[in-house]
């Protein structure tokens, strides 16, 4: 149950600090000292293998599977598919106006042609590194998980991919030489966005797209053709949270220089958050895991600390808890911002409570949740004579600077349960 005296604001109201310098002054200069940090790659990466391998696919039990796909060939395909069911809550279904495709699971697939692994792992390896991901060529591999074939019509709306296997952090395709047009991939994170078409030349090309698991994702109607795709989970095996992503050392003594402002605070904050860009789940929450802009961030954010030697850096989940009570009689909207979850950098759990509230005064820069939906939306059925209330909750995760003297005090905050939050959370 949640009280309100159990909230944790972390910080006294303070105007300015021995250099004249506001709080939200510094914590502004602090934010852009982070941001201004960043990775080599993007959120979503383009292109055409050039040293194609032909992999020889034998499909359970039609047998070998001819390239380029052969209108013959793709009906054959479609009578040994299913249709590609999508999650939706805790459920799995097939709705076509959601999802139109067929799919077939990767125990029925073998590549017959040994030489086909060798060109995967080279595009693996490309993939992570236009990904941004911290020594991709050793700690990233593909793992096969279906093919998919997309007929006239076929499309797959807005959506995310979840995280299927520990350590998946992104999805490759690879759309296999099938003439079709349309079929285009949209994506959306954040601000950003892009959309990749595979249909020029798709007769006789090969290419691949490749995604973190968090951004948001569409495939546009296919208007001709088939558009034959083979589908991978990438997965990130990095067991050493100190690889870098780019070279940041340059940058750490000006950031150790700014913790020492924090300390020289007529009223020092007892932590501050940073959000990160994506969202990770409880098990991916650690800094090998972090992806995009994120990892070299928190890897500099570290090394900053490790070098002042008084501060701390942890990780958490993040949730806004939205209460409406879906009545024009009754008091506007109430919302909780809750942190769960917090680790050190390796993922070891290390505060005993299951969820704090904190204040938004905490976080280095604010959140807008006006603009986006809800990850959870409960309530708002009608019982008897109105409408229930409406519960929407808004995942993020941040990173938390915790200066050492202060360290034990939060980890040790009061012990209480959320309820909505445990239901949120599983």
């Amino acid at each position: 149950m949640s009280n309100s005296g159990n909230s944790d604001d972390g910080s006294n109201n303070s105007e300015s600090d021995d250099g004249g310098v506001d709080q939200e002054g510094f914590k502004k200069d602090l934010f852009d000292r982070i941001f201004e940090v960043h990775s080599t790659g993007s959120f979503a990466t383009f292109g055409i293998i050039d040293s194609f391998v032909h992999p020889g696919i034998s499909v359970d039990p039609i047998g070998t599977v001819r390239l380029p796909l052969s209108e013959e060939d793709a009906h054959t395909l479609v009578q040994a598919s299913h249709k590609a069911p999508f999650g939706k809550g805790t459920e799995t279904v097939v709705d076509e106006s959601v999802r139109k495709t067929w799919e077939i699971d990767a125990g029925k697939i073998h590549f017959l042609n040994k030489a086909w692994q060798s060109c995967l792992d080279r595009t693996v390896e490309h993939v992570a590194g236009e990904l941004g991901v911290a020594d991709g060529a050793i700690n990233v591999r593909a793992e096969f998980y279906k093919m998919l074939l997309y007929g006239k019509g076929a499309m797959f709306k807005a959506h995310k991919d979840t995280e299927k296997v520990p350590g998946m952090f992104g999805t490759l395709i690879i759309c296999l030489p099938s003439k079709h047009t349309g079929g285009a991939v949209c994506l959306q994170h954040g601000e950003k966005s892009a959309r990749f078409n595979t249909s020029e030349n798709s007769a006789f090309d090969t290419a691949f797209i490749a995604w973190y698991t968090d951004v948001t994702h569409e495939i546009e109607p296919v208007q001709t053709g088939y558009r034959w795709v083979l589908t991978y989970n990438l997965i990130n095996e990095s067991k050493d949270p100190y690889r870098s992503a780019s070279a940041l050392d340059a940058r750490t003594g000006h950031f150790a220089q700014a913790l020492t402002r924090w300390q020289n605070l007529e009223d020092v904050p007892q932590y501050l958050a940073y959000p990160l860009d994506h969202q990770y789940t409880d098990r991916d929450l650690r800094l090998a895991r972090l992806k995009g802009d994120d990892y070299p961030r928190a890897r500099h954010v570290a090394q900053s600390c490790a070098v002042h030697g008084e501060f701390y850096i942890l990780l958490a989940n993040m949730s806004m808890h939205i209460t409406d009570p879906n009545d024009e009689n009754e008091e506007p909207e109430e919302s909780e911002l809750l942190l769960s979850h917090i680790v050190d950098l390796e993922g070891f759990t290390l505060s005993i409570y299951d969820s704090l509230k904190i204040s938004d005064t905490l976080l280095l820069q604010g959140i807008s949740y006006s603009d986006r939906e809800p990850d959870v939306q409960r309530g708002g059925n009608y019982m008897g004579n109105q409408y229930a209330e409406i519960d929407q909750f808004f995942k993020d995760s941040v990173m938390i600077i915790v200066p050492s003297r202060f360290i034990m005090s939060f980890l040790l905050g009061r012990h209480y349960r959320h309820k909505a939050l445990d239901q949120f959370m599983g």
